[in-house]
């Protein structure tokens, strides 16, 4: 028989496993609006992003053809900073220096070159790119700066690098620039970067999937020549549910 007591007991603690369940869930909802609140309490101008050198734009260009992602405008994003987190702040990419530019809260002139290593990780565009130091990784193909963090697979992670090569375009006596993408595609599998070049590197790295690639390969040929970059993270995407698919 329960007694009043057990019952006022077993609410309690209902209640509290309930409390509980929504903190957690919420947890990460919490420290974004307690940052927030933070940031504006303190103001923004004095925390520590706005340290960096002045950003210029020294190029002139043709065609619409700049050197930022994913355009030359700044997007509302979110960055990792000394440490810290900031939200909804105006960023841009620039994708020829492999700089990150800050635009000030109230300044419709100013923009910051924020200082590389001491980003860690930033959201544009909704792509998250993360900063990696080939100090880290001596043996490896890679060059320290952002990397988009495409696809977060079964046993790997695949990385776009960014860049834009810049010509000079000479138009009547002037001299302009134009920037073009270049793209390179790293694979982290087993703690080492492979760079992938070709569909034999990838059959490579997944050798049980080599019919899954060749197939993939045969049916896609004219993305890959038109949309290289979009080809790969399908590609990826369909190798990561497979593995997936196998070990279950």
């Amino acid at each position: 028989m329960k007694t009043k007591h057990t019952s006022l007991y077993s609410k309690l603690l209902l209640t509290s496993l309930l409390i509980i369940a929504i903190s957690t869930a919420q947890a990460q909802s919490s420290e974004e609006v307690l940052t927030k609140h933070f940031d504006q309490t303190l103001g923004i101008e004095n925390l520590d992003i706005n340290n960096g050198t002045v950003h210029t734009n020294e190029f002139r260009i043709l065609n619409n053809k700049h050197r930022y992602y994913p355009s030359d405008n700044f997007e509302i994003g979110k960055v990792n900073y000394n440490n810290q987190q900031y939200y909804d702040i105006s960023l841009k990419y620039d994708i020829y220096k492999d700089i990150l530019v800050y635009k000030p809260k109230n300044s419709d002139i100013i923009s910051i070159n924020l200082i590389q290593d001491r980003v860690s990780s930033f959201m544009i565009n909704n792509k998250k790119f993360i900063y990696i130091d080939n100090l880290f990784f001596p043996l490896s193909p890679i060059k320290t700066g952002y990397y988009e963090e495409s696809i977060s697979g079964k046993n790997f992670i695949f990385y776009i690098k960014h860049h834009r090569d810049k010509r000079e375009v000479l138009k009547g006596a002037s001299v302009y620039n134009e920037f073009d993408d270049n793209y390179e595609y790293l694979i982290k599998k087993d703690d080492a970067f492979i760079k992938i070049n070709s569909k034999k590197d990838i059959i490579k790295l997944f050798p049980e999937q080599k019919r899954k690639i060749n197939d993939f390969y045969s049916a896609n040929g004219k993305l890959k020549n038109n949309e290289e970059t979009v080809f790969y993270e399908k590609l990826l995407t369909y190798l990561s549910n497979a593995i997936e698919n196998n070990t279950k």
